[in-house]
């Protein structure tokens, strides 16, 4: 049985991030060793942020590539029946962001293939007061 991975949303305020960076800072000067951010964490300034930037649109991708795996931009457009401009637009957001990656292909057309960007199975939302997950299972 794979194991369960989770990406994590989490909301600092710019005051907190700029907080937690120079504690981060003096803690690598001391050791060092330097404290990157886990690739399974994305941080938003504020709730409002977020739910402007995860639209269903993007869930749609996001669940798509976690269960069909499309070998292409052009092929997740046509499973979503959308048009190729908006889903790569969308795509390139989430790639942005860090919730995929997109990877270049060296054979073909050099089509692009999008990727979760590790292979996590479960979004969650750590809100300030009730935190949430978003469970990539196909529709029966």
């Amino acid at each position: 049985m794979k194991p369960k991975k989770d990406m994590i949303i989490e909301f600092l305020s710019l005051k907190e991030f700029g907080q937690r960076a120079i504690r981060e800072i003096k803690i690598a000067l001391k050791t060092g060793v330097p404290n990157i951010q886990p690739k399974n964490v994305i941080q938003f300034d504020s709730v409002t942020s977020f739910r402007g930037f995860m639209t269903l649109q993007k869930i749609e991708i996001l669940l798509m590539i976690s269960n069909v795996k499309p070998k292409s931009i052009y092929e997740l457009a046509k499973l979503l029946d959308r048009s190729l401009g908006a889903v790569q637009k969308d795509c390139d957001a989430l790639a942005r962001i860090r919730f995929i990656k997109l990877q270049k292909q060296k054979t073909g057309r050099g089509s692009i293939t999008p990727k979760l960007a590790f292979d996590y199975d479960k979004i969650v939302v750590k809100l300030p007061k009730h935190p949430y997950e978003l469970r990539f299972k196909a529709a029966a």
